[in-house]
């Protein structure tokens, strides 16, 4: 049973590098596993800027209170794993700012 919900759950991750498959990649119900500049400044425009192109996508103007799913991404983790079996170099970029990157982050979306 672990076995099946792990692979579930790594199949819906996909490592995006750049904004334009950010969005895509909720709205496909999956998690996004980017390289940041983990500044708190850009992990508000993340959500800003994500919640803005998800409801446009939808075709909404605003989402409704009762809403169980909210259109802006959060920042789920920092998994170790991953910075530790592939770390940010020196060149890696943040798929938001461009800024150089710090880690890898997991997204995704409150249900």
């Amino acid at each position: 049973m672990l076995e099946r919900a792990t692979a579930q759950r790594d199949g819906h991750i996909r490592e995006v590098t750049d904004w334009k498959d950010f969005v895509p990649s909720l709205q496909d119900g999956c998690m996004a596993l980017t390289p940041f500049c983990d500044e708190i400044e850009w992990e508000e425009i993340v959500k800003t800027k994500s919640r803005e192109e998800s409801l446009a996508l939808m075709g909404l103007e605003d989402e409704a209170e009762n809403t169980a799913t909210s259109a802006a991404a959060k920042t789920l983790c920092i998994p170790y794993k991953k910075n530790d079996e592939s770390p940010v170099t020196a060149d890696t970029k943040c798929f938001i700012s461009g800024k150089p990157a710090k880690c890898w982050v997991l997204w995704g979306r409150s249900y």
